[in-house]
């Protein structure tokens, strides 16, 4: 078991967290790699963080604990990029795009209330390899499907967001098969994020999902969020988009696989 008092404050230490059986260094130093990685994506692409940041906490904390804080953080990102992205913001499809979530993300939230964690934790590799394989794939959409589209989608994504806080890659999936432009679609999923993430925690609360332990973690998260989402931000305008877009869906998919692999050994 951790012993973090050398390097933690007394009250921060008391935090179950801290004391559960999962939480040794080898832990939080997987936690910690996830976050920057994940947080320098969220920066760059304006998506990517949360299923980088699931997928890689999944490895070695329950999966409940990593869906919460990610949504905490989610918050934090948005706020952070605000500024820099406005101007490009398509305020329509974002209006539709969460019409969708009202009515996906209830049972999302419920889902993960309920499901086993061995169970969330092969839903989350299932989705992961999925949307992240069609990507990579190059699919694109023969036609456009207009607003009804993008309620559709703004639904599946609440549900996943509401569940494995991976919500943002159904919207990846869709815009990027709509030939959306770079500048374009990362600023959409800044502003379409930050309500749905409002929403999401607002219905975790009501569950119970989000304690004191969770909210500590979070703030103890910041400083490594900070640092991603700038440095990220910085390489956004002096690189390709869609290299790092590829870069990071290889890197999901792979940490889906060790997901995967060992969720059906749990189950199996």
């Amino acid at each position: 078991m951790m012993a973090c008092s050398s390097l933690l404050p007394a009250g921060l230490c008391a935090a179950p967290i801290f004391s559960a059986d999962w939480a040794t260094w080898l832990a939080l130093a997987v936690m910690a790699a996830g976050l920057l990685v994940a947080a320098f994506a969220r920066g760059y692409s304006g998506f990517g963080f949360s299923a980088l940041l699931v997928a890689s906490w999944s490895l070695v904390a329950p999966p409940a604990l990593p869906v919460a804080v990610t949504m905490l953080l989610e918050l934090s990102a948005s706020v952070m990029q605000a500024v820099g992205v406005w101007p490009h913001v398509d305020w329509r499809r974002v209006a539709l795009l969460l019409i969708g979530a009202v009515i996906g993300t209830p049972f999302g939230v419920a889902v993960l209330g309920y499901a086993s964690p061995e169970l969330l934790r092969l839903v989350i590799a299932t989705f992961l390899l999925v949307c992240c394989g069609a990507l990579l794939a190059g699919y694109s959409l023969k036609r456009k499907l207009g607003a009804p589209g993008d309620v559709a989608v703004g639904a599946a994504s609440g549900l996943a967001n509401g569940a494995t806080a991976m919500g943002g890659l159904p919207v990846a999936l869709f815009l990027a098969a709509s030939g959306v432009a770079p500048a374009v679609m990362r600023a959409t999923f800044i502003a379409y994020f930050f309500p749905l993430d409002i929403m999401t925690v607002s219905l975790m609360a009501r569950q119970g999902l989000i304690g004191w332990d969770t909210l500590m973690l979070a703030l103890i998260c910041l400083p490594g969020l900070v640092i991603g989402v700038v440095l990220g931000g910085r390489h956004f305008l002096a690189a390709s988009p869609e290299q790092f877009r590829r870069q990071t869906l290889i890197l999901l998919i792979g940490l889906a696989l060790i997901g995967l692999v060992r969720a059906m050994g749990a189950l199996l």
